[in-house]
């Protein structure tokens, strides 16, 4: 009797024993999936990264505009636009803090960039045409300087990045009263309600003019016309800036008899000011009370001036640097907008 209950319990214990044996394997079974399931989960992004965000909520600061972007898909940057430099400029700190994402090449000596309202940078390392921002790469290559924080952590010309896979110049939607700019394909072009402009592409510097009578007129109404070319500006906060070191530009402003003031640029540099009743350029577009800055200092610059974004920011308008041209779109009645004042 006491050997059949002997047996029973060792056959009773040998049961619970591979119960515990098929649980445990269970559980070690459902560890190697959750422990694959996270690995993938861990390497999905690596393997398919995020599309870049095709639209771009903008700020404005000191009269400049401001975009949150992501560099080579990874790295958070501040960048400002542009379109009137010829490089895309980029703060050392950022690359230096990512030089195996960047790849910065030694340059064999210095290049020195001089702004128009002051700032002067020099670049001793450069990075190769590609530098990816926000989906847009550089066409060109891009200069690494110290920026200081002024603005930002990247001078982003538009101009000199594209917007899809093709090796040509991109194709811009900006819409400053809502803050918004608009990385466009071929394909998502408007039709109807815009009016489009010609604009000429200076080689040299890859910036853009547009052509078209600008005219000024003075506090007695006395009205000054001339055919003049423009570069179309994002990094200019004023209506206009005129090439004064230009003798026909210079001789333009003479006959327009407006007494010339002294203003300062944001970095504190000292230029003089036209203050004109009104400004019209392209013979359909009013501006009243707007001074206009006179640069005197000579420099490598195409066109006649500078049309910046207080004239961009009264209309929708794209940028279509692929055909050389600017479409304009006049706000809506209901946009509250009136092009005759300043």
């Amino acid at each position: 009797m006491r050997a059949t209950n002997l047996s029973t319990s060792a056959d009773r214990i040998r049961r619970a024993v591979g119960g515990l044996r098929r649980r445990l394997w269970g559980l070690r079974r459902g560890l190697c999936g959750l422990r694959r399931a996270v690995c993938c989960a861990l390497l999905l992004p690596a393997a398919f990264p995020a599309h870049a965000q095709r639209s771009l909520p903008l700020t404005r600061d000191g009269g400049h505009l401001y975009a949150e972007v992501l560099l080579q898909d990874s790295v958070p940057a501040r960048a400002m636009l542009e379109s009137g430099i010829a490089f895309p400029l980029i703060d050392s700190a950022l690359v230096w803090s990512h030089p195996d994402l960047f790849r910065p090449e030694k340059l064999d000596s210095a290049v020195r960039f001089r702004m128009a309202a002051g700032a002067n940078y020099a670049a001793r390392y450069k990075l190769a045409p590609g530098l990816s921002v926000n989906g847009s790469r550089s066409l060109c290559d891009a200069y690494v300087v110290d920026m200081g924080g002024h603005k930002g952590d990247l001078l982003w010309p538009l101009n000199r990045f594209t917007t899809d896979s093709a090796a040509a110049p991109g194709i811009f939607g900006l819409d400053i009263a809502r803050g918004r700019l608009e990385l466009l394909a071929e394909e998502e072009l408007p039709g109807d309600g815009w009016t489009a402009y010609a604009m000429t592409r200076d080689e040299r510097s890859g910036m853009y003019c547009l052509r078209g009578s600008l005219a000024l007129v003075n506090d007695r109404g006395r009205r000054t016309a001339e055919q003049a070319e423009l570069v179309v500006d994002l990094g200019n906060a004023m209506l206009l800036a005129l090439f004064t070191y230009k003798p026909e530009v210079k001789k333009f402003v003479s006959r327009a008899r407006i007494p010339e003031l002294e203003g300062r640029t944001p970095a504190g540099k000292r230029l003089p000011v036209l203050q004109p009743a009104a400004v019209t350029f392209l013979d359909a577009y009013t501006f009243r009370g707007r001074p206009v800055l006179l640069f005197e200092n000579r420099m490598r610059l195409p066109g006649h001036g500078f049309l910046g974004i207080r004239f961009f920011e009264r209309f929708r308008v794209i940028f279509d640097f692929r055909r050389a041209q600017l479409r304009i779109a006049e706000p809506s009645p209901a946009d509250g907008a009136d092009l005759s004042i300043g």
